[in-house]
């Protein structure tokens, strides 16, 4: 049994050698493709992946991030090597697994259990860190600490979606869906992972920006909810800075555990749970002949030449706030 990470990046470059060590600690293999980086996010991967061989560098590219195709892109260039029984990842350069996978594996999952959805702890900026950056308290070379040392104010996510599966070889990933076609049956517990999608004021402005650029193209707009639409196309980062007083904002010191939170938001009723139990237990080879695979040729959609020349102008390596 081994656990494969599927990686997609752009523009991490804060932070993906902390993600990947991070992955490092568990994974078997961590697979990355880099659509588009311009801040030396892939010359990190690269090198890194010169030291340790578990770290697949499958291509940079500059392409649109569609969940569904890039991620199952990933999967379709990893299964290559997988075996069934084996457990692959849908992992992010911001996102550091609170129980590692393996473990989650051994003492939380029951044997029937072949699909585990995520719990995020959402690390928050705070007002009065944005407040602390603009007074020069905290600066660009904080960045190489520890993001947990960083940012320690965080709040319990309730939605959730798939992030782990146990692999089988007849399962079928199409660009059409963002999960594999009747993928298992569905874990009661989370799998805990603290998230840090707003790390300081620098690269929350420049994720804006990004975004920005990258909801031109209408077919992508689809990616964010209505609020982020709004916020990434008016260019308001500062929105999503986290007011001090926020409700259910909770303190967590590095190095202790974070509380448990068991919702159940994810399950169906009792008695669709049972049904999907037989049929997950007897009919997943019998359903996946009738699923579509994934077609010749599927590959995200390019960004124009003179729009990725722009990225990389506005927010390439030569940037002093890079």
């Amino acid at each position: 049994m081994r656990f494969f990470s599927l990686l997609p990046v752009r523009d991490e470059a804060e932070i993906i050698e902390q993600s990947i060590r991070h992955l490092l600690t568990w994974s078997d293999f961590i697979y990355v493709f880099d659509t588009g980086s311009v801040d030396g996010t892939w010359e990190i991967v690269c090198d890194l992946a010169q030291i340790e061989r578990r770290i697949v560098p499958l291509r940079r590219d500059p392409v649109y991030f569609n969940d569904t195709i890039v991620r199952g892109w990933i999967f379709h260039q990893a299964r290559q090597i997988m075996r069934t029984g084996d457990w692959f990842l849908r992992v992010d350069a911001d996102e550091f697994h609170h129980v590692p996978p393996p473990l989650f594996v051994k003492e939380r999952l029951r044997p029937y259990e072949t699909i585990v959805y995520h719990q995020y702890y959402n690390f928050v900026l705070l007002k009065s860190e944005v407040d602390a950056w603009n007074e020069g308290k905290e600066s660009m070379t904080d960045r190489i600490k520890p993001i947990e040392e960083r940012r320690r104010w965080y709040q319990p996510s309730v939605y959730s979606e798939p992030r782990m599966c146990r692999y089988r070889d007849t399962m079928h990933w199409p660009p059409s869906v963002s999960f594999p076609y009747n993928a298992g049956y569905l874990a009661a517990e989370r799998l805990p992972i603290r998230h840090y999608a707003h790390r300081d004021p620098v690269q929350l402005e420049r994720r804006c920006f990004l975004r920005a650029m990258m909801m031109a193209d209408q077919d992508n707009r689809s990616n964010w909810s209505a609020p982020e639409l709004h916020h990434w196309a008016m260019g308001e980062w500062e929105n999503l800075i986290t007011p001090d007083d926020a409700p259910g904002l909770h303190y967590w010191l590095p190095e202790t555990e974070l509380p448990e939170v068991h919702q159940s938001n994810h399950l169906a009723k009792p008695a669709i749970r049972s049904l999907q139990r037989l049929a997950h237990a007897f009919l997943l080879p019998i359903l996946d002949q009738t699923r579509t695979g994934w077609p010749d040729g599927a590959y995200p959609k390019q960004i124009p030449a003179a729009v990725a020349r722009r990225m990389e102008t506005e927010l390439g390596t030569n940037r002093t706030d890079a």
